[in-house]
Order: structure tokens, then C-alpha cells, then sequence
């Protein structure tokens, strides 16, 4: 049953997914033509055309921005159309434990997600290749793994491979914060009889404090100064800033992730 709710949660949501993707994949295309229009306007063609490319260019990133914030708003709302809302009832009536539901749920989000983010970035270094003329990829092929490694040894005190690896925990946990802090907010405020949007904002608006009452208070606990980061110390930066931020974000995870499963289970309110 499981592996069924998995496939119809993809399922559900590919149609949306996979139209959005197809709607990037178009404005990449506009983008690229409009960048090598605005190339050749700089080397003598029409002001006309290159003023229509600069509107094209504009209008790419404008594009690329709305797409990815709708697929995020749109993974928001079916989850919150299929947990709180009418179609909850169904939902909460399939034979497997509310842990599983959730858990199904939060790793489509994420998984999606993850895709649309991958894609806008692959879009926007597609965009980086054609405006260098085809020489933005090249430029890291003469890169030095060795020469990389010892220049990161020396700024931040750790090999590059973990340097990476931080990167992309960091990455993969801001991911799954927003999430969560999504979710959250939507689980807190279906408790109540009232206006529940507004409640879940309100929720919202309370994690985003705590988060951030909890990083000023743990960079005050270290004595951190910005100062250090602006002075070269990359060192103590990467130490109490990232390592923190790691921390922090993963043990707020942890306590949103037990928030949720506890109201699914024992407070579910869909009156």
C-alpha cells in the first residue's frame, strides 16, 4: 500500500510538475536566442532587435523566478488540499500509520523540489554557456583538482571534498527547512476552530523567529564577529557559521518533523 501512495502521489502532481519544467525548458530556449540577439546588437545589428532581446532577457529571469516559486506553492497547496482539507478524510482513511502518509508526502515535496531546483540552475548555467560565446564550461576545464584543494585548505581549513560534502548537506537541509516550516505551520494552524490560514501564518511567522532567535543566540554564545569574515578569517566562519547554521537547522528539523507526526496523529482536526 505504501509503494501504491507513493506512486499516486507522483502521479497526482506530475501533470503540474512536468508543465512547469516544459514552460522552463521554453524560456531557456527564448533566453538563449535572446542572449546571442543582444551579442549581435552589440556588434552592430539593430538597436531594435537588441532592445527586444534585452526585454526577452527580463523576462527570462522574471519567468524562471515565477516558475520556481510556483512548483513550491503548488506542492504547499496540494498537501494541504490532501491533509486538512475535505480530501483529508480520504486521505486519512487509507490503511497505512499517519507517519507514513506524512512521510510520503514530505519526500514528493522534496523530491520535486529538489528536480525544479536542479533544472533552474542547469537553466541558468545554459544561459551562462551561450553568453560566454561556449567558453563557461571550458573555463573549468583547465581548474586544478590539486591547485583547488590546497587554495581551500588554506581559506577554510578542511579538504575540498568536505568542503563540498558541507555544501551539500547545507543545501539539502534548506531544502527540507522550508518544507518543514511549511507543513508546520499548516499542521499548528489546523487546530483552530477559526480562521486557520491566518494561524498558520502566525505559526509561520513564530518558527521563523525561533530559528532566528536561535542562530543570533549561539553566534552570541561563540562571541562570532562579522568582523572576522570580512578581515579573511574564512576559518572561523566556516567553524561557527555553517557548522551552526547545520546544527541548528537540523535539531529545528528534528522538532518540526515530531510537531507534525504528533498533530497528525493525535490532533487532527478536520472540522
Amino acid at each position: 500500500m505504501l509503494g501504491k501512495l507513493i506512486k499516486y502521489e507522483f502521479k497526482h502532481t506530475s501533470k503540474t510538475m512536468f508543465t512547469t519544467f516544459a514552460v522552463l525548458a521554453v524560456a531557456t530556449l527564448m533566453g538563449s536566442i535572446a542572449l546571442r540577439q543582444v551579442d549581435r546588437g552589440t556588434a552592430g545589428n539593430g538597436n531594435f532587435f537588441t532592445a527586444i532581446s534585452v526585454i526577452m532577457l527580463i523576462l527570462y529571469f522574471i519567468a524562471i523566478i515565477g516558475i520556481y516559486c510556483v512548483d513550491f506553492i503548488y506542492l504547499c497547496y496540494h498537501y494541504h488540499k490532501t491533509m486538512y482539507s475535505s480530501q483529508g478524510y480520504l486521505t486519512h482513511t487509507l490503511p497505512v500509520s499517519p507517519a507514513a502518509v506524512f512521510n510520503v508526502k514530505i519526500l514528493t515535496i522534496f523530491i520535486w523540489t529538489l528536480a525544479s531546483t536542479v533544472l533552474s540552475t542547469l537553466s541558468v548555467l545554459i544561459l551562462l554557456q551561450v553568453g560566454s560565446g561556449g567558453e563557461f564550461f571550458g573555463a573549468f576545464a583547465d581548474l586544478s583538482w590539486d591547485g583547488f584543494s590546497r587554495s581551500v585548505r588554506e581559506l577554510f581549513g578542511m579538504s575540498a571534498g568536505c568542503l563540498l560534502f558541507l555544501f551539500f548537506v547545507e543545501f539539502v537541509l534548506s531544502i527540507l527547512w522550508y518544507i518543514m516550516w511549511i507543513t508546520a505551520s499548516m499542521a499548528i494552524g489546523q487546530l483552530f476552530q477559526g480562521s486557520r490560514t491566518g494561524f498558520s501564518i502566525l505559526a509561520g511567522f513564530c518558527i521563523y523567529m525561533v530559528n532566528q532567535i536561535a542562530s543570533t543566540v549561539y553566534l552570541a554564545a561563540f562571541g562570532y564577529n562579522l568582523d572576522e569574515f570580512l578581515n579573511g578569517n574564512f576559518k572561523s566562519f566556516m567553524n561557527y557559521v555553517m557548522g551552526g547554521s547545520i546544527g541548528i537547522t537540523a535539531v529545528l528539523l528534528i522538532l518540526l518533523y515530531l510537531i507534525c507526526l504528533y498533530i497528525n496523529k493525535r490532533r487532527l482536526n478536520l472540522e
